[in-house]
Formats: structure tokens, sequence, C-alpha cells
């Protein structure tokens, strides 16, 4: 049985290329299955090739080249594309700037075929040089319980079944300057009826970044996560989204304000991150956009 994994090497991780792949070779894989890790590589990457060579020996592997460049919705889709003539089992994705637990692999497989689903997330852990900024992560990341039904994971731990091929579903290119378009994606197979779930046993751990270890940075990650959230649902929800934007608007801004009357260091990062969305979304009406990807 084939299972193919899509990794993006991008040139702002490529000090984190070494931690990375020597993490990916220690992953155990069970009998009677066949990993290929499939690199997507910018022209600008073609380089990594050689140092990929000398670490990889026990799977195999393939490049893949994108064009365009820093593009990530459309490396993705050129995953999917090569997917399609392929038969296999199981596909997924991780992000290059992680360190993969070696039960990774085995623990999705026995999650996929436990809980009889179509695709499973785990969760992304984060390496830190200042500990203070822990409660910064735990408040950003969502709270999800294993074996929970979701509406969407994120493509930096991500597992799927071929079944998802069935549909048309590709990653959507407006999305590419702003980020989301992973969650777009699989929510769009969680409308479809598709069974997503969470998987805690199979994480993956991101190597510290001291330009993230910053207020400054956590504030205009949840701006970001503002704008992109009204594109999503601009193209979810078509000509009602505007109804289903101010309703968020207002649930988002409801919630950041009680949550000042529970006086807790997490509940007060909450309350400012959630008011950074509100931001963000009130600004996206008004033609407001990042001036990059954060």
């Amino acid at each position: 049985m084939k299972i193919y994994i899509c990794v993006l090497i991008s040139k702002k991780n490529i000090k984190f290329l070494n931690y990375f792949l020597n993490s990916l070779k220690r992953i155990i894989i069970p009998k009677n299955y066949k990993l290929k890790i499939i690199f997507i590589l910018e022209p600008r990457m073609i380089d990594s090739k050689n140092l990929i060579k000398k670490r990889i020996k026990n799977f195999k592997y393939l490049f893949l080249i994108n064009s365009k460049k820093e593009n990530i919705p459309n490396s993705r889709n050129i995953f999917l594309k090569y997917l399609k003539k392929k038969n296999f089992t199981f596909a997924g994705f991780l992000d290059d700037d992680c360190i993969i637990d070696c039960k990774w692999l085995l623990n999705m497989i026995k999650f996929m075929r436990l809980n009889n689903c179509d695709i499973a997330g785990g969760p992304q852990k984060h390496q830190l040089n200042k500990i203070r900024f822990k409660d910064f992560y735990d408040v950003l990341e969502p709270k999800r319980f294993h074996g929970e039904t979701v509406s969407w994971v994120a493509t930096n731990n991500c597992f799927f079944s071929k079944k998802i091929l069935k549909t048309n579903v590709i990653f959507d290119e407006d999305l590419s300057n702003y980020g989301g378009s992973d969650q777009l994606f699989f929510n769009n197979f969680f409308r479809k009826k598709y069974s997503l779930k969470w998987n805690n046993l199979s994480y993956v751990t991101e190597l510290s970044q001291m330009e993230r270890e910053n207020k400054f940075w956590f504030l205009k990650r949840n701006l970001r996560y503002g704008y992109s959230g009204n594109i999503m649902d601009q193209k979810i929800y078509g000509n009602i989204s505007i109804i289903i934007i101010l309703s968020k608007i207002f649930y988002l801004s409801l919630i950041a304000f009680l949550l000042l009357f529970l006086p807790t260091k997490k509940n007060f990062l909450k309350s400012i991150f959630f008011f950074c969305r509100v931001l963000g979304r009130l600004g996206g009406l008004f033609n407001y956009k990042p001036k990059k990807y954060i």
C-alpha cells in the first residue's frame, strides 16, 4: 500500500531543512506500506536537492518544480494533480519547518483505520526560545480533543484517503498572499459531508523562530486571520456572505468584551486576539489588505 506525503521546500525555512530531514528519516514505516515524499521546490530552491539526496536513504522521494514563486496554494495543487495519476491508500501534507515525531505515520494510519475517517489532522507544538510566549501560542492554536470531529485541518500536519480526489476541490490561489487556503480547502470537504477527525497522537513540533516571539507578530497574525476570514466567508456563502461576516464581527466583539470580565492572562490574550480579528474583518470591508503573509 502506497503513501505519498507532500512537503513544500521554501526559501524562508531553508535554515530548518537539516532538522526536518533528520526527523523525516526517523519515521517508522509500518510493514506492507511504501512511503514516498514529494518535495515541491521553487526554481530558486533547486540546490536543496543535494542536501535532501544526502539525508534521505530509507524511502523514495521525488522533486516537482513550482514555477510560480512563493505561491503556496499552487504548490499544493501540483501535488493534488500528481496524485490524480497515482494509485495510493493515503496521502498528506507536512511543513518544512517542523520536527516530525517518529511515530507520526504509524499513529496516523492506526487513527484512520480505527475512526474510518477521510481526513485527519494533528497538533503542531511549538519550540520556544522565550517561555513567556507559550501562553500566546496556547491561545492562538485551536483547542481540539482526540477523536473530535472538526470542520478543517491545517496542511502543517494532515493525512487523508484517496477518496477526497473524487471531487474537484483544489486550493484557492486567491488566498496565496493572505493564508487560509488550507482551511478553506478542507472546509469544503466538511460541507460535503466527508469525515474529518482530530488525532492528538500524531504531532509535529515547529522549530523556534525568533521573529515570531514578538507581541506584535501575534497581533498582526490575528489581523490577518480576520482579513482572510472575510475572503473565505465570501467564497463559502456567496450573496449572503456580508450577513455572515457582520454576524461574526458581532460575535467576536461580544466574546472579546466578555472575556475582560474573567481576568486571567490567557483570557486577556484571547480578548486582544479576538479584537484584532474584528479589526481585520472590519478593515477588509473597507479594502484594507495585509502588506504580506504573516
